[in-house]
């Protein structure tokens, strides 16, 4: 039987390799309990080497990366989302934008004239677009979030309760077919809810990474989302519980044409 703390040499490196663990995917891995991987989760936390989140762990840095870092890293790849989430826009839309370094890719995509409005509550995505004439461009009031790229609080929330869209982009720290789309803070997920009430269409765009990834923060099931947009490389076996959940959304794939 392999000793405690070689397990938990173990989790560290699958942690350090893939940036995430799943508590139920380690019991299995190591022939044991998920309350025992749950000690060592905690333990490993208390210790400063990994952050528990719902269902798992993961690298520290996942939590507290900068906003600035995010939009560089994996550029091309979020323009291909974005690409396909330009596509869902109608001119006389009013668009909601999450602040997300995903959805400052679409930002940088859009054209002037591409809808009536643009909603965010990114100061990223606010001066991406400001030069626009022919659409207005709405910035959401409240707090800056150090770090998040977002403006945030009891005043942002405040201000969407006022506004309908008929588009939503929401931004997702991680989404799974039970859990649904999560976040890593209770106030982004308060957000993203608002943000998700006050739409009449809500579409994520997804890096393959964040599909079954934990976050510890539930902001809606799988159902509140009327389209996903993925990446080529999404693991088939997720898709097929995406779609085979309740109310599912439709599924774009980047790069192909929409199923």
């Amino acid at each position: 039987m392999i000793l405690a703390e070689e397990r938990r040499q173990h989790i560290l490196q699958a942690i350090t390799q893939q940036g995430r663990v799943v508590a139920a995917d380690l019991a299995q891995r190591f022939a044991t309990s998920e309350d025992t991987i749950r000690r060592d989760l905690r333990d490993l936390d208390r210790a400063g080497k990994l952050r528990r989140v719902h269902g798992g762990a993961v690298r520290p840095s996942a939590l507290t990366s900068d906003f600035r870092e995010r939009v560089a890293t994996d550029l091309p790849r979020k323009q291909a989302l974005a690409a396909v989430a330009v596509g869902l826009i109608q001119p006389d839309d009013i668009v909601l934008i999450d602040a997300g370094s995903t959805n400052l890719a679409l930002a940088h995509l859009l054209e002037d004239g591409a809808a009536m409005a643009i909603v965010t509550n990114c100061p990223a995505i606010a001066v991406a677009l400001g030069q626009f004439i022919r659409t207005e461009v709405i910035m959401l009031g409240g707090t800056v979030a150090g770090g998040t790229g977002s403006v945030r609080g009891a005043r942002t929330l405040k201000a969407l309760a006022d506004i309908r869209a008929d588009l939503c982009f929401i931004g997702a720290c991680g989404l799974d077919p039970a859990y649904g789309l999560a976040a890593w803070e209770g106030e982004d997920a308060a957000l993203k809810q608002a943000m998700i009430y006050a739409s009449r269409r809500v579409v994520s765009a997804i890096v393959t990474e964040k599909l079954a990834r934990p976050a510890p923060f539930k902001v809606a099931d799988v159902s509140s989302l009327d389209q996903i947009i993925v990446e080529a490389d999404a693991p088939a076996d997720l898709l097929a519980r995406l779609r085979a959940a309740p109310d599912a959304p439709d599924i774009l794939i980047a790069g192909q044409e929409p199923r």
